[in-house]
């Protein structure tokens, strides 16, 4: 039994942390005790993310400007910033607006986590850890016909603390999943799950999270956090999860 409280619960959920891309990584990590600045590997709003904002008595307008600057000089021009339930001080969404950001695409997630086995194993279902060049090429199938996006080979492989995982039925590759292993060594972030619309209701994605929670326990992880979009937050709180906090997602462009 891994012993963890609810504010740290709260705080993994809301802003996991993965530990720091390593030398030469197409991603690039600023960490300050107001914020934490991710630069991710395309200019893509979504992979470049602001968040752990803790800002109570700053100059929210300069913190702003500064954060732009530096996103200006890595070559981006649109970042999202991630307002939860830990973020200070109070009325921060409502502050960041009046500077010019606006609802994300993902308006608003729900942090959720789990510290229990969430769900049993789906018959029919047989899942794999992603190693090779193939069944690389077939996480990038899932995501160009079920999201319309071809991942770059960068995001594809990972930095070295992501694992990605793949579903099959009747032999065929139909979804796909991740994980995060946090710099806590106590939880893992899952994320980047996606399973073709054809073969949706028929367990792919419950037999995902069972194989991910099996992984994380064989390195002594017994914590998942994730962040939920409305698509995916029934599943999972019929799994196990609980809401632990709320994230809202504001996209500045400049």
């Amino acid at each position: 039994m891994t012993t963890i409280t609810a504010d740290e619960l709260r705080d993994l959920a809301e802003c996991p942390v993965a530990p720091a891309p390593p030398p030469g990584a197409a991603s690039t990590r600023i960490v300050t005790d107001g914020y934490l600045l991710e630069i991710g590997p395309q200019p893509d709003p979504d992979m470049n993310v602001v968040s752990r904002l803790r800002l109570e008595g700053r100059d929210l307008p300069a913190i702003v400007d500064e954060v732009r600057e530096v996103y200006r000089q890595a070559g981006r021009f649109a970042a999202t910033w991630e307002v939860t339930t830990g973020s200070t001080p109070a009325g921060l969404e409502q502050a960041l607006r009046a500077l010019g950001m606006e609802t994300n695409e993902t308006a608003a997630m729900l942090a959720l986590a789990c510290t229990e086995e969430p769900s049993s194993s789906t018959p029919g279902i047989a899942v794999e850890e992603v190693s090779s060049d193939v069944q690389f090429a077939e996480v990038r199938a899932i995501f160009e016909e079920g999201d319309g996006w071809s991942p770059g080979e960068e995001w594809l492989r990972g930095p070295g603390f992501v694992t990605r995982f793949l579903a099959r039925i009747g032999g065929e590759a139909v979804a796909t999943a991740d994980i995060t292993w946090l710099e806590d060594d106590r939880a893992v972030f899952l994320g980047g799950a996606l399973t073709l619309p054809r073969a949706r209701g028929r367990g792919a994605y419950r037999a995902l999270v069972h194989e991910r929670w099996r992984a994380a326990g064989r390195r002594g992880r017994h914590v998942l956090v994730t962040q939920s979009e409305p698509m995916s937050q029934p599943i999972l709180l019929r799994l196990g999860f609980q809401v632990v906090g709320e994230i809202s997602v504001l996209v500045d462009r400049f």
